[in-house]
């Protein structure tokens, strides 16, 4: 029943700075001829033609890293990482503040909306790109170095507008989101302000700046992970207050994102903004009691989200356990604690697998949490 998904697209993955030989697609934009790394659009065009053929919705997930599916040069890395860029970024932002850097991250947003948008679908559609990384919390995940909220804000805002200007290009209904974990008011780290931001004041930002060159139409990929992310019981989240000053915004006070974006100043030509949720799970322990927890977070997490008709997508994280993602275990595979290795699937596998079906009597199976 899946018919949502979420696709990484590196920047420096897909972009080269002089063509490879054989491993070289030139593609020319603005009069200019980029070169493209062909393995890796060939590898990427396989992915998303087997998802898009089944009638899976994809969205991608526009990033900037040195180190992703390849190693990006340090010479090319100095142009296209932003210029404040620190090492405690897992991810940079993009630079679109000097023309080289610009010029790079216009042509990745041109090529991946020209190839994945074509009317004969022949390496597949994706049909929405998300620009960077939970922004709010970018010093680790679009990292721009220290810089007040105002500052990243406007520059972010920049690379937003780019990629809607540069996408409607080739396909008028691309959808452009941004990217906001479950920090509203405060942050992840409230003792450092120019590292961390709560989402609100991001929008605030955005918006503003988006009112005042013109607005866009830009919508939003939430993560709305518990307030610990090892424990998956939402319903127990202090901190997530039903009201618009709520510290974190998680499936217990969800209906708060969309009765943020319900006011007149956030809406686009009368229009709400549609709401996707791209990335979050919950994590089980070892043990048989904290996968029924799992499970059933699951289930109550999938009922709130059908009360609230701006999400369209519930996307989870993840398919299974991963060993290396800091201690939890997402998935609906259970890993072998010491090798990693697929062990068995869990309780929430098969919630996951019946959620959006009816019984015998017509009843959903959401409904029962």
């Amino acid at each position: 029943g899946v018919r949502h998904a979420a696709l990484n697209v590196n920047l420096g993955d897909f972009l080269m700075p002089a063509p490879d030989g054989d491993n070289t697609i030139e593609f020319i934009f603005d009069g200019k001829i980029y070169y493209i790394n062909k393995k890796i659009t060939e590898k990427n065009d396989a992915k998303v033609k087997e998802l898009s053929d089944n009638g899976i919705i994809i969205t991608f997930i526009l990033l900037n890293s040195k180190h992703w599916t390849t190693t990006v040069s340090d010479e090319f890395w100095n142009i296209i990482k932003h210029p404040g860029y620190t090492p405690d970024g897992l991810i940079s932002q993009f630079n679109v503040m000097e023309e080289q850097g610009l010029d790079y991250y216009r042509a990745f947003v041109a090529f991946i909306s020209d190839r994945y948008t074509q009317e004969d679908e022949r390496y597949g559609r994706a049909v929405g790109l998300i620009v960077g990384n939970e922004i709010n919390s970018g010093y680790v995940w679009c990292n721009a170095g220290e810089m007040s909220c105002e500052q990243y804000c406007y520059e972010y805002t920049t690379a937003l507008r780019i990629a809607y200007q540069t996408s409607r290009v080739f396909y008028d209904k691309m959808r452009i989101y941004i990217s906001l974990d479950h920090f509203w008011t405060g942050a992840n780290e409230n003792a450092a302000p120019n590292r961390y931001y709560g989402s609100k004041f991001v929008l605030d930002y955005i918006n503003r700046y988006c009112l005042a060159e013109g607005q866009i139409p830009w919508n939003i990929a939430h993560h709305p992970y518990p307030e610990d992310l090892r424990y998956p019981d939402f319903w127990n989240d202090v901190s997530a207050l039903p009201n618009l000053d709520a510290p974190i915004i998680t499936f217990k006070n969800l209906e708060v994102l969309a009765e943020f974006l319900y006011q007149k100043e956030y809406l686009y030509n009368g229009e709400r903004r549609r709401i996707i949720l791209s990335e979050q799970g919950f994590n089980s322990f070892f043990t048989p009691e904290s996968e029924i927890v799992q499970a059933m977070a699951y289930g109550r997490a999938y009922k709130k989200i059908m009360q609230i008709p701006e999400i369209d997508s519930f996307i989870l994280h993840a398919h299974q356990d991963n060993k290396e993602e800091f201690g939890l275990n997402l998935g609906l595979w259970r890993r072998k604690p010491d090798s990693g290795e697929l062990d068995a699937p869990k309780p929430v596998y098969y919630v996951f697998k019946m959620i959006d079906r009816k019984d015998e009597k017509g009843v959903w199976h959401w409904e029962r949490y």
